[in-house]
């Protein structure tokens, strides 16, 4: 029925694009006349379905739901599609898996994850402690007498970046994880204190000795308590088993080995206390999520092959447990409108329907014949604009994408770059020719001297011999001219058949107008002239006199 009360319809043209091009700027389809688009409209705006749509904006004539509704999607039933035998499903898997084996792999890794669990932060804490101990004997012993304060970082980053503190902070990174940096960080920090305590500690020793007498044997334990207790002005915190078995002050203080005493009062500080059990911490968890993660990552990879090799299955007995209960044109349906399954509204549906506003069209589509046709009319759009903007009509405004556009703004940039730089190098070399050229005119006329005088003598005026000058420039700057033409439209024919012969099929070809090369000509001239005024003018200016004496 459709068929029979259908229109003719007559292809008036097939559009192809030229051979040897790869691009195109319309959208391939079928393409309908006015005359047909017309038609459409008119035969769908008397059809009940789109008066009923026009009359009904917020209802889907088609579902007869209100467009806003909660979209549900398409209601279809997967059971509708496919029928199961669940029989030879079940046939087509053949596990074996040994429950018990699978069980002790399991303990066993839990058991291992389960000790890699551990808060005990000892061992750790006794690494850290004994390496910054020797780091602090170990930068001590290079300090020699009062060291200023701005000098503490440089001496610390010193012995930091040295060799045998950097293996031990390398040992400690592989052991507990944690970075080296960080561990350069936290032992940076705390010896620079340790070299602050120094200084003070330094200062204070120095002025102890000034009180002690020369002979040390009459030195009393009143004094050696005395020298503790001005430390511990210091702030400097002395373990009561070193103040115990401290031994006898040896003959000049200077020379008395505080370094020790330094250290432990330093290594049994609070402060330092506090900062070994954090980094402690902080080592036996890095080193304990190590572990329990390479476990975890064992024990996943185990199930994993144990599952993987206790599996068969039956591909055959699978594909034959579905079956398609719709044919192959259906399904292609469903699947069409599950693509097209796009947000609904009026006006989409009356699109479909064949029925289009003209007054209110979706888009226009432009084609232009050349760059300059599409210039013009963006400048003419923009103009129409800039005109409803100013009468306060933004709704009138129309929006536009200018494709190609797009894609030359790109090129034309390169191009621009490109075209500037030979305008650069043409510039120079008719600035360069322009002074060759007058210096050969000021050659010539030091040549012809004598010549400028005998006719300066028989009656040439000033005008006349500048005038010869200036001819000659001129014949110069015009045959020059000619002749660089002549050899661009030789060479012509050779540049696009090279050009031809890289880009294959892409219709580029060098193209070389006449009053582009008109223009050229005059300005070979122009700029010859300009290049012999100044040696023309010299030559009318010579004394005839003098012109004739010159040999």
């Amino acid at each position: 029925s459709v068929y029979d009360n259908s229109i003719d319809l007559k292809i008036v043209g097939i559009l192809t694009t030229k051979e040897g091009v790869t691009t195109t700027a319309l959208n391939p389809g079928v393409s309908y006349t006015g005359k047909l688009i017309d038609y459409i409209i008119n035969y769908s705006a008397g059809t009940d379905i789109v008066k009923k749509q026009i009359q009904n904006e917020s209802i889907d004539v088609l579902s007869g739901s209100r467009f806003d509704a909660k979209k549900k999607g398409l209601d279809i039933d997967f059971t509708d599609l496919v029928s199961i035998d669940t029989n030879k499903l079940k046939n087509a898997f053949n596990i074996n898996i040994d429950q018990n084996q699978l069980q002790r792999n399991t303990q066993t890794y839990m058991i291992d994850i389960s000790n890699s669990i551990s808060t005990d932060t000892t061992t750790a804490k006794n690494d850290f402690m004994d390496t910054l101990e020797v780091f602090a004997n170990g930068i001590l012993k290079n300090v020699k007498g009062q060291i200023k304060e701005e000098d503490i970082d440089k001496i610390v980053n010193n012995y930091l970046n040295g060799k045998e503190p950097s293996n031990k902070m390398s040992e400690l990174e592989r052991k507990y994880i944690v970075p080296k940096e960080a561990f350069k960080t936290t032992y940076l920090g705390l010896l620079k204190g340790l070299l602050q305590m120094y200084s003070k500690t330094y200062n204070t020793a120095e002025d102890f000795s000034k009180q002690i007498p020369s002979n040390t044997e009459n030195i009393s334990p009143e004094d050696i308590q005395k020298f503790i207790d001005s430390l511990s002005n210091s702030n400097i915190v002395i373990p009561q088993e070193t103040q115990d078995n401290m031994p006898s002050i040896p003959e000049n203080i200077e020379n008395m080995d505080m370094s020790e005493m330094l250290v432990k009062g330093y290594m049994s500080s609070t402060a330092i206390q506090q900062t070994g059990d954090v980094m402690a911490r902080a080592m036996t968890e890095a080193v304990m999520k190590k572990n329990v993660l390479t476990k975890i990552g064992e024990l996943i990879s185990s199930l994993t092959n144990s599952f993987a090799s206790s599996f068969n299955v039956d591909q055959e007995q699978i594909a034959s447990a579905f079956q398609m209960n719709m044919t192959e044109d259906e399904i292609t349906r469903i699947i069409t409108a599950m693509l097209n399954d796009t947000e609904a509204n009026a006006k989409t549906n009356l699109i479909k329907f064949g029925y289009q506003d003209k007054d209110a069209p979706t888009y226009i589509s432009f084609y232009f014949k050349s760059f300059d046709g599409k210039e013009h009319f963006i400048d003419f759009i923009d103009a129409y604009n800039a005109k409803v903007k100013a009468n306060g009509e933004d709704d009138k405004e129309l929006n536009y994408s200018d494709t190609t556009g797009i894609l030359m703004n790109s090129v034309k940039t390169i191009v621009n770059a490109v075209t500037y730089v030979l305008i650069a190098f043409i510039s120079i070399s008719l600035v360069v020719s322009s002074i060759m050229i007058g210096i050969i005119t000021y050659i010539s006329v030091y040549e012809r001297t004598k010549e400028i005088g005998i006719l300066r003598a028989i009656g040439a005026s000033k005008h006349n011999i500048s005038s010869i000058f200036n001819a000659e420039t001129f014949i110069i700057g015009l045959l020059s001219g000619l002749f660089g033409i002549g050899v661009t439209y030789a060479l012509i024919p050779i540049i696009n058949a090279v050009l031809h012969q890289f880009t294959g099929n892409i219709p580029l070809n060098a193209v070389f107008y006449f009053h582009n090369a008109v223009i050229l000509v005059i300005l070979s001239v122009v700029l010859t002239l300009i290049g012999g005024l100044i040696p023309a003018k010299a030559a009318s200016k010579k004394d005839p006199v003098i012109a004739l004496r010159t040999e």
